[in-house]
């Protein structure tokens, strides 16, 4: 089985030749390990962890042709996307991050107000010769991301204002998340049209839960979240495309309303997220939605050895892999913190389950990446 044919198998439930990995490293990370493993492509990166999975943002994007600037510093350290929101580069505990600031539609209080915000159109984006651009991936499994309804929108908004909004101004919220909605459906059409086949999944991202309980409520959550949701499940089907949603942290109670619209893959299985144990999550849902993450990245892979880090990658193969439905990987994108020999760690202990290429050999001869 080739990497992509090893995804699409765990996405339909079925078991393989070995468990599929995804990675997942902030542009910090990535630049470390290009340095310690010796290569200068994003490719050869993937290669030596032996991911399954490309994340096509910021390796294979489209053209941009927007009358205003995709990105331009507005000030030191400060830098306001094509949407109009803001990220400041800041140093924290785990090193290099980007936060998001300002809010420009903080201060909006009616739907005029927001109507003269400059909302970007897909029609910005030029994705002549995508699919020729897509060949060098097409052994693995091509994911497209992006997507976000609730997640995107509080980085104009403020999530305090967003939520607000949600209880006594719904009319402001449908307005601004119906921007994103309309922006992504149109977007990612354009890109499906394009890659002419040549992309396995597309991935949303809105996180709706907190380290032991939801944002807000299920219903207001089936109000504004689901039904947005449910359009980019339909959108990537019709394209046979499979749907990932991502959300970190306690969710269990909206992952039966996931599967009702039918989401294929339900990131992250947040470690240490209250409800989120991998044995219920596999118990109440592995028959019908695949699982993808699992690895703890708040206190497993910045704090634990090696050794504790194959220990537990093994639990979790051995709970969430048993009879397909499961892709191993890191349940928050990897930060700096992370040491590059837990990084490898992660693929060492799947060695002797069949779950990692025998180019891995290199690792346990040498437990170093260069």
């Amino acid at each position: 089985m080739n990497s992509k044919e090893r995804v699409l198998a765990a996405v339909e439930l079925s078991e393989s030749d070995r468990v599929p990995m995804d990675f997942h490293g902030n542009k910090w990370v990535l630049e470390r390990l290009a340095g310690e493993f010796g290569v200068s492509t994003h490719r050869e990166i993937l290669d030596r962890l032996h991911s399954d999975v490309v994340d096509l943002r910021g390796t294979v994007d489209p053209a941009y042709k927007g009358p205003i600037p995709f990105s331009r510093e507005i000030r030191k350290n400060v830098r306001e996307s094509f949407w109009g929101w803001r990220q400041e580069s800041t140093i924290a505990a785990s090193g290099p991050e980007e936060s998001y600031v300002d809010f420009p539609l903080a201060g909006a209080s009616t739907l005029e107000e927001l109507e003269h915000h400059s909302w970007p159109n897909p029609d910005w984006f030029d994705f002549e010769g995508f699919d020729r651009r897509l060949e060098p991936w097409a052994d693995l499994a091509v994911m497209a991301t992006g997507v976000s309804v609730w997640q995107h929108p509080s980085f104009l908004r403020g999530t305090d204002n967003l939520m607000v909004d949600m209880m006594m101004n719904p009319e402001i919220a449908h307005f601004i998340m119906d921007r994103f909605t309309d922006f992504y459906l149109g977007y990612f059409d354009r890109m499906f049209e394009a890659a002419k086949g040549r992309i396995d999944i597309l991935r949303q991202a809105d996180d709706l839960g907190t380290q032991r309980s939801l944002f807000f409520s299920p219903e207001l959550f089936r109000t504004f979240i689901k039904p947005r949701i449910a359009k980019f499940v339909d959108l990537a089907h019709s394209h046979g495309v499979k749907f990932m949603f991502h959300s970190c942290g306690a969710i269990l109670p909206l992952i039966e309303d996931l599967i009702e619209i039918g989401v294929d893959i339900l990131d992250p299985l947040q470690a240490l997220a209250e409800g989120m144990d991998p044995r219920v999550l596999k118990e109440r849902f592995g028959g019908r939605i695949c699982l993808h993450g699992g690895i703890d990245t708040q206190y497993l892979l910045p704090r634990a050895n090696a050794e504790e880090v194959r220990t537990e990658t093994r639990r979790l193969i051995d709970i969430l892999g048993t009879g397909g439905g499961f892709i191993l990987a890191p349940c928050h994108i990897l930060q700096l913190d992370v040491p590059t020999e837990n990084i490898l760690a992660m693929g060492v202990e799947g060695i002797s389950q069949g779950a990692f290429r025998e180019t891995s050999q290199d690792i346990l001869i040498d437990n170093s990446p260069i």
